[in-house]
């Protein structure tokens, strides 16, 4: 069997073909190399655009359909607020009143 390399983050999660966190159930997914250079480039310039991301190569085996064995990592939580969550809804307090026209001055 070949070798190649893949990028996992701090958090388990795996680098995806189009530079994106996946969480590494969908193995075709996943970006990979046999380069070991190659996969430090990419390491430096995903660190580059985030300071805080502690990557690591992983050297790892293909199965039967050449996708890398790997195993999966933990879900992705969602960046964005859910529109069922408590506090993204607007309450009335929230709401700005509208503005008037006497609120502008001509100068």
């Amino acid at each position: 069997m070949a070798t190649i390399f893949v990028i996992q983050n701090q958090h388990g999660h795996y680098l995806g073909k189009q530079q994106q966190w996946l969480d590494g159930r969908d193995k075709r997914l996943l970006f990979r190399t046999t380069h070991s250079d190659e996969v430090a480039n990419v390491i430096f310039e995903q660190s580059s655009k985030d300071i805080h991301l502690r990557a690591q190569a992983l050297a790892c085996e293909l199965d039967d359909n050449n996708q890398p064995i790997v195993k999966p990592g933990p879900p992705i939580l969602s960046d964005t607020p859910s529109l069922f969550d408590d506090e993204t809804t607007a309450t009335a307090d929230d709401t700005a009143p509208p503005a008037s026209d006497d609120d502008i001055s001509d100068t």
